[in-house]
Parts: structure tokens; sequence; C-alpha cells
């Protein structure tokens, strides 16, 4: 008799230790498979950060690219090219709104998205502005202004097409971006199964299945809904620290599209756990019904 309660009682440590573990990971996992899996996935993110471009900072950036670009380029001499400056921020402006543009921001998107997961799994570098950051580079025919530029004596003026570098991210802190990447990796595309096959140990081993299961039900909709809190309070809070605001811009986006994907997964959890709920309601009516 002492070795069977001595066994029992081992058997609901252990159960307990699982269904702990099981709703402690769940985040960590949803998090690591989200990283692993949806990160990766490119399309979804160029067409999700397609539209910012037409946003008034992302317009505003490239204008000033463009002018400096294309100044840069001519090389006149000072007098003109203060004259030209008005001239050519004006058709700049009308330029960032065309379609052509457009078309230049998703190449830059799709580039700048494939290079970083490439960086993210150590296939390979990106280059840094002065400051030490990564930096958009978008590419800019600028037709509209051959005229202008031609009427300034500026041979081959069709040819230029300026390079707007947009900046990113700090160096540092994509290193610090590419060890948790590696560590979402490894675990992400394991991590629900682990998390869902510590629960069913938790409950194969408790003494009460029925309240092992509500238990690590309960857990995960309460962690599945913290989770989901936290992407919400902490959007605001690291938007602030992004800088300039051409980049808040695009990183806002970005989080946007991370936070969207995450929320599904939060709701298949909290779903989950109202099914395990709803399963240890009925199956409780039933047994009660039977003995009665």
């Amino acid at each position: 008799m002492a070795r069977q309660a001595s066994g029992g009682g081992g058997r609901s440590v252990l159960s307990a230790i699982c269904g702990l573990l099981a709703i402690v990971l769940l985040p960590v996992s949803l998090v690591g498979f989200w990283a692993s899996v949806l990160l990766t996935r490119t399309d979804v993110f160029v067409q999700e950060l397609q539209p910012v471009v037409s946003k008034p900072q992302v317009q505003e950036a490239l204008a000033d690219g463009i002018v400096k670009g294309v100044l840069s380029a001519v090389r006149l001499q000072p007098a003109i090219e203060k004259a030209l400056e008005a001239p050519i921020r004006a058709e700049a402006t009308k330029l960032v709104a065309s379609p052509q543009v457009a078309t230049a921001w998703t190449s830059a998107i799709r580039s700048v998205h494939t290079q970083f997961i490439a960086v993210m799994q150590g296939r390979g570098s990106t280059e840094l502005d002065d400051q030490g950051r990564v930096a958009m580079r978008v590419t800019i025919p600028i037709p509209a202004l051959t005229s202008v530029l031609q009427q300034a004596g500026v041979p081959d003026a069709g040819s230029i097409a300026p390079v707007v570098a947009i900046p990113l991210v700090k160096a540092t802190d994509l290193q610090k971006a590419q060890t948790a990447y590696r560590i979402a990796d490894a675990w992400g595309p394991w991590g629900p199964l682990v998390v869902a096959a510590l629960a069913l140990l938790s409950i194969a081993l408790a003494r009460r299945w029925r309240a092992a299961a509500t238990l690590v039900a309960l857990g995960w909709i309460v962690t599945a809904l913290a989770l989901a809190l936290v992407l919400m309070v902490s959007r605001e809070p690291l938007m602030r620290r992004v800088d300039p605001a051409v980049a808040r811009t695009i990183a806002d986006a970005a989080y946007g599209l991370a936070a969207r994907n995450l929320y599904y997964e939060v709701a298949i959890a909290v779903g989950v756990g109202l099914l395990m709920l709803v399963v240890s309601a009925v199956s409780l009516a039933f047994g009660r019904r039977r003995r009665s």
C-alpha cells in the first residue's frame, strides 16, 4: 500500500510538472513557431509593406533622397545646383506618388526581406551606412526630371537613377535578432508539438484527468491572452525607440504583420483550451448521469 501511495504521489508530481511546463512554454512555442515559419514568408511581408510607400513620412524621405541623389550625380556649380533644387524637389514630390516608385519600393522591400532572412540564417551579410545602420536601398527612375536636367546642361540626364537609402535598424540590434532567430528556428517547428505532448502526458499521469485537463486548458487560455496583451501594449513603446520617422513607419507596418500572425496563433490556442474545457465538462456530465 505504501509503495502504491508513493507511486501515485510520484505520478501526481510528474503530472503537475508536465502541466506547468505545457502552460509556461505555450507563449514561447507560439512566438518560436511564428519566427521559424511565418517570418520567412517573403510574399506575405511584401504584400503587407507595399502600401507603406503612400505614407507621408516615407514619401518625404524618398523625395529628399531623390533630390540629394540627383544633385550628387550631376555635379554642377553650387549656384546652378541651388537653382535646380526647387524644381527637382517639386518633380520629386510628384514622382514619389507614381506607379514607377511603387514598383521600385516593392522590389526594394522584397530584396531587403530576402537579405534579412539570409542574414538571420547566417547565409549572407548586409551593408551598413556611415552610422552603422542597416539600410533599405530604393533605386528610383526619374524620367520626369530628364527635361529639367537637360535644360541645365546635364549630360546623359536620362540615365540618372538615384538610389535612396532608408535606414532601418542598427547593426547591433540585427545581431541580437540573429541570435534570437537561431534559437527560434531550432525550437520553433517543434515547440507546439512539445507543448502538446507535455499536456497529454500531464493528463495521462493525473489521478483525475478532467481536473488536469481543465487546469491545462485554463493555463493555456490565460497565457495566450497574456501574450496578446503584451503584443498590444508593447507596440507604442517599441516604436518610440525607432528612429528616424520613416524607419518608424516601416517598423510599425512590420510589427502589425507580426502581431496579426501571432494573434491568429493566440486564437487557435484559446480555441483549443476552450474545446478542452467543453470536453471535460461534457465528460463530467455524462459520468454523473451514468452514476445516477
